[in-house]
């Protein structure tokens, strides 16, 4: 006994703060194998039973003594490992759980009088930890420990982390790791390979080594937490250093340029020898920063004559030789597409991953999508084509919700499930994973802590009940009395989303399934300053067109999204006054009221937008009243949503409809107009074009008049603003991702007078940064600067801004939409 109170002190020492709480009604000792507690995951699984007991009365401690009939106990470990186990199974001739499945663990519950023996008998240490957090949950699901009988074994044996860019969830700090062990990850992303490889050049070399050391400490606690860490990499991301050492040109017809490739991993890997994988997405091509540059080695250098086809296959055998024939390591490769008709095709699929590449230590890491993360997708038809074994890359299908929208969780289970199980189906299926963001504190309820426990469910039986798994999520965080009514509202929530906010018949025939949203925006398509909303209304008129056809179930099934997140807002009324927390009440509530305020006004943005071209194509009395009622219905709704509390969206597309169906109502003909005579998209570029152009002219003949006052560098995806007025500045994001700034930097303020702003082009891809608004006295001397990156995936933008002392009309710079 004395050696078990030894034990318990140590612990309280460890975990600090952790006897804080009243004394436990209820005490587990625990069994371990010899050397087990000093395992980091073992001490982490009891540290987090105790914290999540204590408030509960439970406790846990380690004990040396012989387990006895007088406590409760809890013996760790498989018979082979714990002679306190092998003798209580032997008693009890009991069956281990076979060791070909380490993960897997049996858990049994024995009576003995007022005291239980809870069993936990691991087919291995790995299969110890993951029966404690097994525990773990099921305390967290019942606020108590309930009587377990039962063998587990995942019916998956890979938990993967899923990096982008220099996003590292699963394995970026000791405390995400800590969250990917509680949840059964076996391999999490580490730091980028960018920021790790030696690259011959300062700053990168000094500032990668400093990476590699923090790299091995992250590495070390990982293989701790017997998990497997790797690093990921967007393409032929690299130093233009690379190029330059190996003598290289950016040409997959060039030997050289695959030595290039060669050699950015060999780098890697012998620089960093601890590192176990590493992951590879040669699509969306937005991972690179600083001084790094990225090359589209299947699309670039048309002049190679090489396939599409061929430079994947090339790429991939060529880094898998390195990976994994010269270094022993394990290589996944990241299958993602913005496109339809390339990598998701299967018949491309098939061309690429060919018998000469290797299964050894290969993994393929397919979406579950086709496309993206919205509703109306197919699943992915590249699983189970080629022999090489896959993970399944799940997503939270949140697409309308961002950081501070404030919505409802997203609980997408019912369609992981029947993806997972249509991926399963064949008796050969090469499916042996699930792939999710990992490392997310598990203390909230949204989205993405519903995405992450649904799929730890789902990875060790992907036929449970949804509806448990749904209960199970709604007792941890409300209460098993609350459990079985919110899990009802959680499974109402993507049948809410799908149908509330998406156009069922233009979902289909193109990548994105859902274009007029996007992450807490409705976006302005065109350029409406230059082309006054043509390219927004006919946006919609596309829309329009292809559901007229079945305009009656498209509205229906647009009020049965509505209906169904009005049914959500109805069954939390009548449950939240059982909520003992009066702070979580409301806060679910406002959630569910934004929700209902949403799909509302998404419902009449549509409608505003269907009965503006009813009126325009057949102009009556009857359609414009239908209009009139339409335009004061969606201005309801808008100003409903936008004072709720917690409104956190963007209403450019919506406010723009509602300005030009005010002035259709006004005036059908200056609408028709609009339609016939603004600027089309090729105009504006072609303006734009001779705008820039000019600029490049001032510059040359101004030179010595030109002042430079302002540096921008910028990774940009669709439509960005900058606004500078004086030395303040303020980007206005309009569409697709937001920007990553490298460079704002007003080195002099912009003059309050009227000068004419123009920015000098360094490297940007088209439509190339022009000056949409000039600084006048009218808009207090603000210049407004667009920028627009045209091509999938992010782009840097990086120019000088200069001022020069003369009017645009004097430079024959005058903007020539303003005089529209």
């Amino acid at each position: 006994m004395r050696r078990s109170l030894c034990v318990s002190v140590f612990f309280s020492l460890l975990f600090p703060g952790q006897w804080a709480f009243p004394e436990p009604s209820e005490i587990w000792r625990f069994s371990l194998p010899p050397n087990a507690a000093a395992d980091v995951a073992i001490r982490l699984a009891i540290q987090d039973l105790n914290e999540t007991g204590q408030p509960l009365g439970l406790a846990f401690e380690i004990s040396e003594s012989a387990p006895t009939d007088k406590d409760n106990w809890i013996l760790v470990g498989g018979p082979d490992r714990n002679i306190a186990v092998q003798r209580f199974m032997a008693e009890r001739d009991l069956e281990p759980v076979k060791d070909y499945f380490p993960q897997g663990f049996g858990i049994r519950t024995f009576s003995n009088g007022e005291k239980r023996t809870l069993l936990i008998a691991g087919a291995s240490l790995v299969g110890d930890v993951r029966g404690l957090y097994w525990l773990w949950d099921r305390i967290r699901v019942h606020k108590k420990i309930p009587d377990l009988n039962e063998v587990r074994v995942p019916a998956l044996n890979l938990r993967v982390d899923c990096p982008w860019g220099k996003s590292s969830p699963g394995g970026g700090s000791e405390a995400r790791l800590r969250n990917s062990l509680r949840y059964g990850f076996n391999w999490v992303a580490g730091p980028p390979v960018l920021d790790l490889v030696p690259w011959d050049s300062e700053p990168e070399a000094t500032r990668n080594a400093s990476n590699r050391e923090r790299a091995r400490e992250l590495i070390e606690y990982a293989h701790s937490l017997h998990m497997k860490m790797f690093s990921f990499s967007h393409g032929f991301a690299h130093h233009p250093s690379l190029i330059r050492e190996v003598g290289a040109t950016l040409s997959p017809c060039d030997p050289k340029f695959w030595e290039a490739v060669r050699e950015k991993y060999r780098k890697l890997l012998t620089a960093l020898p601890e590192l176990d994988g590493i992951e590879i997405c040669n699509d969306d091509l937005s991972g690179f920063w600083d001084d790094y540059e990225i090359y589209d080695l299947l699309h670039e250098t048309p002049e190679c004559g090489w396939s599409y086809t061929k430079r994947f296959r090339e790429f991939v055998k060529t880094v898998y030789d390195v990976v994994v024939g010269e270094f022993g390591k394990t290589y996944f490769h990241f299958t993602w597409s913005l496109v339809l008709h390339e990598l998701t095709t299967p018949e491309v699929h098939r061309e690429i991953f060919t018998d000469e590449i290797p299964t050894e230590n290969f993994y393929l890491k397919p979406k579950i999508t086709q496309g993206d993360r919205w509703w109306h997708q197919p699943y992915n038809r590249t699983f189970n084509l080629t022999p090489h074994e896959s993970v399944v890359m799940f997503e939270t299908m949140n697409y309308y919700e961002g950081g501070k929208t404030n919505i409802f969780p997203t609980f997408a289970g019912e369609y992981y499930q029947s993806g997972l199980q249509t991926f399963l189906m064949p008796e050969d299926s090469k499916v042996v994973g699930v792939a999710l963001g990992g490392g997310m504190p598990q203390n909230g309820w949204g989205t993405r802590e519903a995405y992450d426990y649904v799929l730890y469910r789902l990875q060790w039986n992907p036929n449970e009940s949804m509806e448990q798994i749904a209960k199970d999520f709604c007792s941890i965080h409300f209460g098993p009395e609350l459990a079985e009514a919110m899990a009802e509202i959680y499974l109402l929530s993507p049948h809410a989303y799908k149908y509330g906010l998406h156009i069922e018949p233009v979902s289909y025939g193109q990548f994105n399934s859902f274009q007029h949203m996007r992450v807490g925006t409705f976006p302005e398509m065109g350029i409406p300053a230059i082309d006054q909303g043509r390219e927004h209304l006919e946006f919609w008129k596309r829309v329009y067109l292809r559901c007229r056809p079945w305009m009656q179930e498209t509205l229906q099934d647009l009020d049965h999204g509505l209906e169904v997140a009005e049914e959500m807002v109805g069954k939390f009324q009548e449950i939240k006054g059982r909520f003992e927390d009066s702070e979580l009440a409301v806060e679910i509530k406002n959630r569910l009221t934004m929700t209902r305020l949403l799909i509302q006004t998404n419902n009449r943005y549509v409608r505003d937008a269907f009965a503006l071209f009813d009126y325009l194509e057949e102009p009556s009395v009857e359609s414009k009243s239908h209009l009139e009622r339409a335009h004061q219905q969606l201005i309801a709704a808008r100003e409903a949503f936008a004072t709720s509390p917690g409104f956190g969206y963007q209403l450019f597309g919506v406010d723009l409809l509602l300005k030009k169906s005010a002035e259709a109502l006004e005036s059908i003909d200056s609408t028709r107009s609009l339609l016939r005579d603004a600027p089309t998209r090729q105009e504006i570029e072609e303006t734009v074009a001779n705008q820039q152009a000019r600029y490049r002219s001032v510059l040359e003949e101004h030179g010595d008049e030109a002042v430079l006052f302002g540096r921008f560098e910028a990774q940009i995806d669709g439509n960005d603003i900058l606004i500078i007025s004086g030395t303040e500045t303020e980007i206005h994001h309009m569409r697709w991702d937001h920007p990553s700034i490298k460079t704002l930097d007003i080195t002099k303020p912009l003059p309050r007078k009227e000068v004419t702003v123009i920015p000098k082009d360094i490297e940007s891809r088209p439509l190339h940064p022009f000056v949409l608004e000039q600084p006048t006295e009218a808009n207090d001397f603000t210049a407004r600067i667009y920028f627009e990156d045209e091509p999938g995936g992010h782009g840097w933008v990086r120019c000088e801004l200069y001022y020069v002392e003369k009017s645009p009309e004097e430079l024959g710079l005058s903007i020539p939409w303003l005089r529209r």
